[in-house]
C-alpha cells in the first residue's frame, strides 16, 4: 500500500502544481476595445488608431502588444507596459505599408498579452484582436496636380529658352 501511495503522489503532485499555476493564470484578465480594427491606407501613407487595453484582474499586471505579421507595417506605442488593477491604457497602432505595396486587403491579428508580474513560468492570458488593412490604389491625382504643374512649368521654360535661342540665332 505505501508503494502504491507513493506512485499516486508522484503522478498527482505535478498535476496539482500545474492546476495551481493555471489558477493563477485564470486570475489574469485582459480586455480590449475595440474588438476589431479596420484600417484604410495608401502605399507610403500612415493611419493610426487607438486600442484601449483594460486590466480586468485584481492585481497589477504586465502587458505586451504585438502584431502577428511578417510585413513590418506596424508601429505599436507602447508595446510593453504595466497596468494597475482596473486601469485602462490607450495603445497607438500605426499602419504604414511601404510605397511599393500593392493595393489589396490584408488581415492580421493584434495580440494583447497579460502576464503575471512575478511569475517564473511567464504564465499569462491573451486576446487576439482581428485587424483588417485595406491598402488603396496609390492616388495619382494627389501627386498628379503637382506633377502636372511642374511639367507645365518645365515645358514653358523649355519653350521660352528655345524661343530665345531661335531669336538670337535667326533673328525672329
Amino acid at each position: 500500500m505505501p508503494g502504491r501511495l507513493a506512485k499516486v503522489a508522484i503522478v498527482a503532485l505535478p498535476i496539482i502544481g500545474l492546476l495551481m499555476s493555471a489558477a493563477s493564470a485564470l486570475a489574469l484578465s485582459v480586455g480590449v476595445a475595440p474588438g476589431r480594427m479596420d484600417f484604410t491606407v495608401r502605399p507610403g501613407g500612415t493611419e493610426t488608431q487607438t486600442l484601449n487595453v483594460i486590466n480586468q484582474s485584481d492585481q497589477a499586471s504586465q502587458f505586451q502588444v504585438y502584431v502577428e505579421s511578417d510585413e513590418g507595417w506596424f508601429d505599436i506605442t507602447p508595446a510593453e507596459f504595466t497596468l494597475d488593477a482596473g486601469e485602462v491604457r490607450g495603445v497607438e497602432i500605426a499602419v504604414a505599408p511601404s510605397l511599393f505595396t500593392a493595393a489589396g486587403d490584408h488581415d492580421f491579428d493584434i495580440c494583447v498579452l497579460c502576464l503575471a508580474p512575478e511569475s517564473e513560468l511567464r504564465v499569462g492570458a491573451g486576446v487576439k484582436v482581428p485587424a483588417h488593412v485595406e491598402v488603396t490604389e496609390f492616388p495619382i491625382m494627389a501627386l498628379g496636380w503637382w506633377i502636372a504643374i511642374a511639367a507645365a512649368l518645365l515645358v514653358l521654360i523649355i519653350v521660352i529658352i528655345v524661343s530665345l535661342i531661335a531669336r538670337a540665332r535667326y533673328g525672329y
